[in-house]
């Protein structure tokens, strides 16, 4: 049997400023695994600051992967602390988690993992100093698992597809958030999340992503 496993990747921030003036944020803290390579990363930075178009109190990106007893697990995180985009919008806390876990008993009924985002959260987004309630999928909640083989491979919880509606702020931008995903259609084994998307185009033009991670896990031959 020949599996892909471990392929994960994490960054805890990126985006552009485009007015006004322009300026490339880049990818903070970019981590990477790949398939059948056990790890450990972890990266941080603290006090990251850009004028008074973004700031940061910490960020934080963590990859750990292994096998035990015949079980490969896969962990990402992302997250970024105490971040503020203008004057209007700031963020106590945007955390990313997919755990990706893979059962060999299981093979070869199942060539692919089972990937959780129980864990995933954004706490207290405020704009002009409002606090704005998120609906995230139970899925999202600590506690949730998709990994009962006894139950099945979803067990009744809401799967990648998810899109909460956007919030609209006028004279500022678009908030997207929570956007849970399948990379592909035709590739249920691999998924990405994005916890906060911002899409700006008043007095601050930019585009800012906080909290990604994507996991992957598939078997052979291709598409099982």
């Amino acid at each position: 049997m020949q599996k892909y496993l471990y392929k994960a990747n994490a960054i805890a921030l990126r985006g552009r400023i485009h007015k006004p003036y322009f300026q490339d944020l880049g990818e903070h803290l970019p981590a990477m695994t790949y398939a059948g390579s056990s790890c450990r990363l972890e990266f941080r930075s603290e006090g990251f600051k850009i004028g008074q178009e973004l700031q940061y109190d910490a960020a934080r990106t963590e990859i750990v992967a292994g096998e035990q007893d015949g079980t490969y697990t896969t962990m990402v995180t992302s997250q970024v602390f105490g971040l503020q985009v203008g004057t209007r919008l700031t963020v106590e806390e945007v955390t990313c988690r997919l755990q990706s876990v893979y059962d060999s008993r299981d093979y070869p009924e199942r060539c692919y993992p089972r990937i959780s985002p129980a864990g995933s959260i954004i706490r207290n987004l405020r704009i002009d100093g409002q606090e704005h309630p998120l609906a995230f999928p139970r899925a999202f909640g600590a506690g949730q698992s998709v990994y009962d083989r006894a139950a099945g491979d979803a067990g009744g919880i809401e799967g990648p597809g998810f899109y909460p509606d956007p919030i609209y702020v006028p004279d500022f931008g678009t908030i997207y958030y929570a956007e849970w995903s399948w990379v592909h259609p035709g590739e249920h084994h691999q998924q990405q999340l994005t916890m906060l998307r911002l899409a700006l185009g008043s007095g601050l033009g930019a585009g800012v992503c906080a909290g990604i991670g994507g996991s992957d896990g598939a078997g052979w031959p291709p598409g099982n």
